[in-house]
């Protein structure tokens, strides 16, 4: 029993660095790991739009590319 709370001080006192040292997770940063995924998961519609507008942009300007190639042939 004496080192039951022995054991049980010591992870008291230390506990902040341990969770530190090794890198843990505690429930604040998963309330924060779920709000930053939100975030991201939202940030992909304006980058999938992104994609497409840039990509028929491009293909624009291939086209307009090839038939400047053509002209000066």
């Amino acid at each position: 029993m004496k080192l039951d709370n022995y054991l049980s001080g010591y992870l008291d006192r230390r506990m902040s660095m341990i969770i530190e040292e090794w890198q843990l997770s505690t429930r604040n940063d998963l309330t924060d790991l779920t709000q930053r995924f939100h975030r991201v998961q939202d940030e992909l519609v304006g980058l999938k739009s992104f994609e497409r507008e840039t990509s028929t942009k491009l293909s624009d300007l291939e086209t307009r590319v090839r038939l400047l190639k053509e002209k000066v042939k």
